[in-house]
């Protein structure tokens, strides 16, 4: 681990790198789980389902549990390198075929323990950009870009990878990226340590705040609004439109290519209206997008209005981390974990969603998820803006 000097190009370009390694290793790792555990571990439904109810769980508790200790004066690029020694044993846990014992205990630690390097990347590059580059919010969007691009080649690799030669190689290739990881965090990561602000960050409570909370709640039903489309949605095209099967992968991979773009333009508007604008508006966009897919169409019609569903990710995906970021400023290790846990938790509540689909039709679970981000909108005008945030 380094401390900075002078060279302060030289560092970002650390945090770039660091960053499209960990983007890549877990967009490469998570995609892949469902099939690997169906074809290769002989996973029932209800196995697989139940491993995915308790990695949330367990990702939660972990990522916030560490993210406390970060901000009270744990170094960050340790905790990345020692979070990627965790990604290292996931992969040759997988390598060795587990039972489904053994991934529920110990696989949770593992699976759920790599995930803690995402979000301590973030919150120390925001940590160096507000010292050093004068502002956070442009390069928080620059970083979160780079997170997308990742999740627009790494799926389709992965997939090439274990489809074209085994599971094994890909771990093998997991196995290595986490390892550059661990090497690149520990001997190039600059450390962006200020003991006055560790001294601060032992007395903040953020549940206190009740505008964090209110943050938390919103943030968590609109991503439980955007989760009940995705778990349905290659359902819904499939099953009952009878569109082409592949219309679910093409819808993924043009809203990850139109939200970068689109990130940035969130910024831009954010520096002009207020980061809570920028939000609101990717909260109605959803709403939008979730009410035209009740409407029957063909797939240019579906490709068309995916625009709305980029517009959500790249306004609230990236504005909702900063929000945090910008209310709970002393502890950006907790920040940035509260905001991926209000995203996780949306997810594990999403996932809840899909029994109303037994009523005959997956129109009904777009109409209640429509209802549950309208909620999720409505709070976000209980959230305070502090008054000293200044975005640049």
């Amino acid at each position: 681990m380094q401390t900075f000097g002078a060279n302060t190009r030289g560092n970002t370009t650390i945090y770039v790198a660091m960053c499209l390694l960990v983007s890549a290793a877990n967009s490469m790792f998570n995609p892949v789980l469902s099939l690997f555990f169906n074809t290769e571990l002989n996973f029932s439904p209800l196995q697989i389902s139940i491993f995915f109810m308790l990695l949330p769980i367990a990702t939660i508790l972990i990522v916030q549990t560490v993210a406390r200790f970060s901000d009270i004066g744990l170094q960050r690029p340790a905790i990345i390198c020692i979070a990627s020694l965790f990604g290292v044993a996931s992969s040759y846990m997988l390598y060795l075929r587990p039972s489904f014992i053994v991934l529920c205990t110990i696989g949770l630690l593992l699976l759920g323990s790599y995930t803690v390097s995402f979000p301590q990347i973030y919150a120390s590059a925001r940590e160096y950009a507000v010292k050093y580059l004068g502002g956070s919010l442009m390069f928080a969007t620059f970083m979160r870009s780079l997170a997308s691009v990742s999740w627009v080649v790494g799926p389709p690799v992965a997939y090439g990878i274990a489809m074209g030669y085994s599971f094994n190689t890909l771990f093998l290739v997991t196995a290595i990226s986490f390892a550059l990881i661990c090497v690149t965090s520990f001997f190039f990561l600059p450390s962006v340590l200020d003991k006055a602000a560790v001294d601060k960050s032992r007395h903040i409570k953020w549940w206190t705040n009740r505008s964090v909370l209110v943050l938390f709640a919103s943030i968590g039903l609109m991503f439980t609004a955007f989760s009940s489309y995705i778990n349905t949605m290659p359902l819904y095209f499939t099953q009952e439109l009878k569109l082409d099967k592949d219309l679910p992968g093409y819808m993924l991979g043009l809203a990850a290519f139109i939200e970068i773009p689109l990130m940035f333009l969130a910024a831009r508007i954010t520096k002009t209206f207020g980061i809570k604008y920028v939000i609101l508006v990717g909260g109605i966009a959803l709403v939008i997008f979730l009410l035209l897919l009740l409407r029957p169409g063909d797939t240019n019609y579906y490709l068309i209005i995916t625009f709305f569903a980029a517009l959500y990710i790249a306004f609230v995906a990236t504005m909702g981390m900063v929000f945090f970021q910008e209310l709970l400023p002393a502890i950006p290790g907790q920040a940035t974990s509260l905001y991926i846990n209000a995203s996780v938790s949306g997810q594990i509540a999403g996932g809840g969603l899909i029994s109303l689909a037994e009523s005959g039709s997956y129109t009904i679970v777009y109409m209640v998820g429509a209802a549950v981000c309208t909620v999720g909108i409505l709070l976000l005008f209980f959230v305070k803006k502090p008054d000293s945030v200044s975005y640049s």
